[in-house]
């Protein structure tokens, strides 16, 4: 979300935009828990203002909040 909100701030066209996001081949789920492990350590939150934490964290990344609260979902 943050590279694509700066490329439209720099004028670059949505068609172009939406065109270079859909030939990529990316696992955000997999993304998202990769740089919250890398700044965080491996192991979940376990109170409710450390996962906000980590959260603002991740949207300052450019990540969805979907994204975000997939990863915190607890395993179904």
């Amino acid at each position: 979300m943050r590279i694509r909100r700066e490329l439209q701030e720099r004028g670059v066209d949505e068609a172009l935009i939406e065109a270079a996001f859909a030939v990529l081949d990316v696992d955000w789920g997999e993304a998202v828990a990769a740089v919250r492990e890398k700044r965080f350590g491996r192991a979940l939150p376990a109170d409710f203002n450390e996962q906000m934490r980590q959260s603002r964290f991740l949207q300052y990344r450019g990540f969805s909040g979907e994204q975000i609260r997939r990863l915190f979902r607890p395993a179904e």
